[in-house]
Formats: structure tokens, sequence, C-alpha cells
């Protein structure tokens, strides 16, 4: 494509207003055009051969799962991240240089990038369910780069990654014109069907593996230390997820910061490092038991919380359900005896049977009222018994975290005072020694140190000060947390209960009204 011949276009609303009517049937795109067109419907998108250049203006498009972009000009991808649902994909015939743009896309199973100028495959580790993917007539490895040698085929080593691939089309790239190119993908892209156009079949797959074998096997324990490294990160992430929720981050590395970012125990442990050493050994051995005891409480208090807002969550849904049960059978009852009485009315013969009918039907209609009102209050007085009930509890929970929490750290600051003091006599035993000469060899680092002793006295107690410190965060971190979440927690449940009152007692007064315009069109009608 030239851009002489035709004005390239960026991607607007007009374009997108129109390219969404073409997709849809006659009668439809009528509709569509008078009261336009919600973006959050749209789940396919065509807009090839329009000359663009510039992907933009796609972020209504929410629910969007196709999107079709080939042949036009398009030179970067962008823009697209965040249609999280898009699982397919076609971007062939531009001219895209780079693979990007592309992370967040989770659910994207068919990726087309065949006919571009890309270079490289990379940035397409999010896509972990790609299934499809054509990257056809590119520049993967120029022509003089080509040889016999394997390592010709080192760019589609990144494809390994994706074990749901299925079709992979790569035809009319450089590194297809190594011989043992075919051998090489069925080798080690395991599961596929499909390569470049063609149906893999189990003799070539078996022939392959077997002239690769030497890297097949190191190629699978490569892969067993990524499995092994993923699980290791998944399970510290639900681990720091967990102690997050918990109001606990950073508790299994205090110990250590406590010691590692404090610099002026960084210089006052070489005055005597082995002495040092071992009392830090004996402070860990001691804090790591209250810790210890102390994320189990926590844990299980947390967990505790959990399962009690669960339950209130069951219970008022199960209370709501009953009496929603009640209500829809005591309307059901009034819609029949209401169309009885109004077909009545209009066949009355005289004024008195009128009269009969319509006061049956406004003594029903406020028969409903009193009923539908007097169930929401009862379900209102019922919600505020298990509201209070739930708050007690969760209260209880969350103040016995608090306590137990601040009972651990007052435990921890007695160690710390412990340790202090020991830490103290070290250092100033090794100052006295030092001032009498009976250290005979001295680092001119440590001479300085120990050439001013309140300096000395001045270090210790700022480096006690500091762990103390780290206490006081992490105490603070935890108490604070749990206060703020039941603030939280009690508030929601408040404001959520107000909430369906009122949406309720409204549906209710909607429905009255539109029954007493019913009762008074007929009564007009009767008369």
């Amino acid at each position: 494509m030239s851009y002489t011949t035709i004005e390239p276009t960026v991607i607007d609303d007009d374009l997108i207003r129109k390219a969404a009517s073409d997709q849809v049937s006659r009668e439809i795109a009528e509709i569509a055009r008078k009261e336009g067109i919600d973006p959050s419907d749209v789940t396919s998108l065509r807009l090839d051969f329009k000359n663009i250049l510039k992907i933009d203006n796609l972020w209504a498009f929410e629910n969007l799962t196709k999107l079709q972009l080939d042949n036009n000009i398009i030179e970067r991808i962008e823009n697209i991240g965040f249609l999280k649902n898009l699982q397919w994909l076609d971007l062939s015939f531009n001219n895209i240089t780079t693979i990007e743009g592309l992370e967040g896309l989770t659910k994207l199973t068919d990726l087309t990038l065949y006919n571009n100028r890309i270079s490289k495959l990379e940035n397409l580790e999010d896509l972990v369910n790609l299934t499809v993917f054509s990257i056809g007539n590119n520049n993967l490895l120029s022509l003089e780069d080509v040889s016999i040698a394997d390592s010709s085929l080192v760019d589609l080593t990144y494809l390994t990654r994706f074990p749901n691939l299925r079709v992979l089309n790569a035809a009319g790239n450089a590194l297809c014109k190594n011989p043992n190119y075919k051998h090489w993908v069925l080798a080690h892209i395991r599961n596929l069907k499909y390569l470049d156009y063609r149906l893999v079949d189990s003799e070539s797959v078996a022939a392959a593996r077997e002239k690769y074998i030497d890297d097949l096997i190191a190629q699978e324990e490569e892969e067993k230390l990524v499995t092994a490294k993923k699980e290791d990160d998944k399970k510290r992430e639900e681990q720091n997820a967990l102690y997050e929720s918990a109001n606990l981050t950073n508790i299994d590395t205090l110990f250590d910061s406590m010691f590692n970012d404090d610099p002026d125990f960084q210089k006052l442990r070489l005055i005597s490092p082995d002495h040092v050493h071992e009392l830090r050994e004996e402070y860990r051995a001691k804090f790591e038991v209250i810790v210890g005891e102390l994320k189990h409480f926590v844990l299980k208090r947390t967990q505790e919380k959990k399962d009690e807002f669960e339950m209130f969550e069951r219970c008022t849904k199960e209370a709501k359900g009953v009496m929603d049960d009640e209500c829809v059978r005591e309307l059901d009852r009034f819609q029949h005896l209401k169309k009885q009485l109004l077909r009545q009315i209009s066949l009355s013969r005289t004024p008195d049977e009128t009269d009969d009918h319509l006061r049956t039907l406004k003594h029903s209609s406020q028969q409903l009222s009193d009923f539908l009102l007097s169930s929401e209050m009862q379900l209102v007085e019922q919600f505020e018994d298990v509201v209070k009930e739930f708050e007690r509890n969760y209260t209880e929970l969350s103040g016995g975290i608090n306590e137990y929490g601040q009972n651990s750290f007052a435990r921890l600051r007695e160690l710390e005072n412990e340790h202090h003091e020991r830490f103290g006599e070290v250092v100033l035993g090794a100052y006295e020694r030092f001032s009498k000469g009976d250290v005979e060899e001295v680092e001119e680092e440590l001479r300085e140190l120990m050439a001013d002793k309140d300096a000395l006295v001045n270090a210790i107690n700022g480096s006690h000060d500091f762990r103390l410190g780290k206490f006081d965060q992490q105490e603070d971190a935890l108490v604070s947390g749990v206060t703020k979440d039941l603030e939280s927690v009690v508030q929601k449940t408040h404001d959520a209960e107000v909430q369906r009152n009122r949406d309720r007692v409204c549906e209710i007064v909607a429905f009255l009204d539109k029954v007493a315009a019913e009762v008074e069109q007929a009564e007009e009608n009767a008369y």
C-alpha cells in the first residue's frame, strides 16, 4: 500500500460506528443508526482494508472477542492491551516491525501477524492460551544469517513456552531455508497439529525427536527448573497475599531487616564479629518462636473472620430468599385476582356491581400493600439482629488479634532489651580491652570507632532504638490494619442493608402506584 493513494486513517468513532453497523443485518443496522450501538454489546469488529495507520479509540469495546485489522498500514501494535476478552486478532498484511502491546491478553488463542516486517519473536509471554500463531512472511533471520547450523533456528525456541500451541505458520521467513527447520520444530514444539499449512504426522514427530534426543533431554530438565521456579513464585505470591490480608506483611523478613538495615549495627558488629553473631543467632531462635506463634494465631483468626463474614452473607441471602418467595406468591395471587376483577368490572351491568368489584380490588390492593411493607419491616428487624450478632463476633475476633499482637510485640521488646544489654556488654568489653592495650592488631576503621566511648554508647543505643522502631512499625501495621478492616466491614454491612431496604421500598411503592393507576383507570372506564 502507498500513503499517496489514500489518506492514512486513524481509528475514530465514525469508522468504528460504520464498521459495527456493517456487520449486522439491515433491520438491526437501521435500529442501530437511530438509537446508536452500545460498545459493550460489540463482540466482533472488522476493520480490514481501511488504510489504518494507528490503532486507537477501542477502549470502550471491553467485550470484544474478535478484532480484524488486516490489510492496513499499521506500524505499531498499541492501544489494545485493555481488550481483556480478546480471543482472535488478525494483524496480517501491515507494516509492523516489533511484537509489542499484547500485555494482559491472556484469553487470546489466535494471533495472525502474517506478512509484516517482524525480525524477532518477543513480548508474547502473557498469551498463555495461544493456540494458533501465524508469523509467516516476516523477517525472522535475515538471508545472510541462514546456515546449516541449528543456531539459525534459535528464534523459534521462544515458541516452546506455549504448551497449547497447535497450529504454527512460519513459512516465508529466511530461517525456513534451514534444512533442519521442519525436524527442529517438530521435535521441540510439542503437540503441534499443523505446521506451515500441513498436517503433522506422528512418524515425522518420532523421527524428529530421535534426531534431537539430547537437546530434548536438556530442554526437559530446563523446563523442570522453570516449572519448579514458577511453583515457588506462585507459593510465595499466595503467602504474600495471605500475609497481606492478615496485616502481617514483611513479618518473615523482620528479624533480618532489624540488623541488615541498621547502619550502627553494621559498624558495631565488626568489633567482635564471632561473639556478635552468636548473640544474634540466640536472639533469632527465641524471636522466631514468638513470631511463629503470632503468625499462627493471627492467620487462624483471620480465616475465622473470613468464615464469619461468609456465614453472615449466607444467612442474609437465605433470609431474603425466603421472604422474596413469600412476596412473590402473594403478588402472583393478587395479580390473578386483579385480572379477574378488572375483567368483571369491564363486564358489569350495574353501578352497584361495578362498585362491589372496585371495592374488592381496592381492598385487595391495600392488603397487598400492608403485606409487602410489613414483610419488609420484618426483614429489616431480622437483618438488624443478624447484623448485630455478626458485628459482635467480628469485633471479638478483631479485638483478639490486636490483643494477642500487642502481647507478642511486648514479649519481643523484652527479648530485644535482653539482647541490647548483652550486646552492649560485648561491645563495651571490647572497648575496655582496647583501651588497656590488650588488643594487638586493630583495623584503622575499628580504631576510629573505639576512640570515643560516648560515640560508641550512642551507637549501641541507636541500634537498639532502630530495632524497637521496627517493632513499632510492624505492630502498628497489624493493629491499625485490623482496626481499619473492622471499621470498613461494619460500615459496608450497614450501607448495604440501608441500600437494600431503600431499593425494596422504592420497588414496592412503584408497584403499588402502578396498581393504583390501573384501579383508577378501570374506575374511569366503568363510569
